[in-house]
């Protein structure tokens, strides 16, 4: 993005994605390397509205999308913001996507990890009863860890992950996960110790 198009976006955000504002702040943000610089050059933004939008930017791509669709909130999203860990970045995202947590559950979730040294699971469950070591059921029972890689990989390409699945039957593709991205890997082990497990009860 060119630093006059990021001008326009900030000038007029209305109507844009969120995701696509914050990427113009982070144009001008590369320049000016100040909220309070920019807002005087724009002229009509505060700097707590560059810091939110260019916090959604920060994001992984598959958050930012969720975002856009509006499925997670502004202030959701700058909660998301302030933890470090990428991993607890989508933790938290599929929680308040599944489980529609406020923004205060989400603020409260995130200050206990911070104050207390918690692990984003233990976070969750002890906030809002919410767990992510619990089986997933799709056709077959699903790990919660294949869940939340098939899950970061459908976000990452703008899809829900029950829609990606059901891409992948219709389509009857056969999974290369080297070829789709890193996330794979762990859905392709663990669907073969599914194969596997299945096998071996066929052959009882």
């Amino acid at each position: 993005m060119e630093e006059k198009i990021a001008r326009e976006y900030l000038t007029a955000p209305e109507g844009r994605k969120l995701s696509e504002v914050g990427e113009a702040v982070d144009i001008l943000y590369q320049k000016y390397h100040s909220y309070k610089t920019i807002a005087q050059q724009v002229g009509n933004v505060s700097d707590k509205f560059l810091l939110s939008r260019h916090r959604i930017f920060q994001l992984p791509k598959g958050i930012q999308w969720k975002v856009d669709k509006g499925e997670i909130g502004i202030t959701h999203a700058y909660e998301i913001s302030r933890l470090e860990n990428e991993d607890d970045q989508w933790l938290l995202a599929l929680a308040i996507s599944e489980q529609k947590l406020t923004p205060d559950e989400c603020k409260n979730i995130v200050n206990r990890i911070s104050d207390q040294s918690v692990s984003i699971g233990e976070a969750l469950r002890v906030s809002t009863g919410i767990r992510f070591d619990e089986t997933k059921p799709l056709i077959l029972p699903i790990p919660p860890e294949l869940w939340i890689s098939m899950s970061r990989a459908a976000w990452n390409q703008g899809k829900n992950w029950e829609d990606l699945c059901y891409h992948f039957i219709r389509q009857g593709i056969v999974f290369n996960m080297e070829q789709i991205e890193s996330e794979f890997e762990t859905i392709e082990s663990a669907l073969r110790e599914v194969r596997e497990k299945i096998s071996r009860q066929a052959n009882l």
